[in-house]
């Protein structure tokens, strides 16, 4: 005789959800900015709709967060190398985000991504862009 555990559909395995925490939460300050939700996430970062409270107007962050060498501390917003292996990589990796951030502030030319603001906090680095709908 069967019973209804025998009868049961056949489940679906789900891949595991993303890391809680690992995503600024909305509502976070940020230098003069409050997150408003993820735009987009890659391999080397993470990159916010924010807004500008100072200038009231939204701009993208770009967060430097390489998910495979580093990882937030918790709940908190503080960006942790994961392993001392990889300490000398992720600051290679930020001293090169730094440095981008740096001549794309320095070009105005039309095709060129605008920085508005780059700066260092929290253990990682993060520049601040026109956001561009669409």
């Amino acid at each position: 005789m069967s019973t209804p555990e025998d009868r049961a559909e056949p489940t679906i395995a789900l891949p595991p959800p993303l890391t809680p925490g690992h995503t600024l939460p909305p509502g976070t300050r940020i230098h003069d900015y409050r997150i408003d939700r993820v735009l987009g996430e890659g391999g080397f970062g993470i990159v916010y709709l924010a807004t500008d409270v100072m200038l009231e107007r939204q701009v993208a962050i770009k967060e430097y967060l390489p998910s495979s060498m580093a990882a937030r501390a918790g709940q908190s917003l503080t960006v942790l190398v994961k392993s001392p292996v990889h300490e000398e990589t992720f600051h290679i990796g930020l001293r090169s985000f730094v440095n981008e951030a740096k001549l794309l502030a320095s070009f105005d030319h039309p095709a060129l991504l605008k920085v508005h603001q780059f700066w260092e906090e929290n253990g990682t680095a993060y520049m601040s862009m026109p956001y561009y709908r669409g």
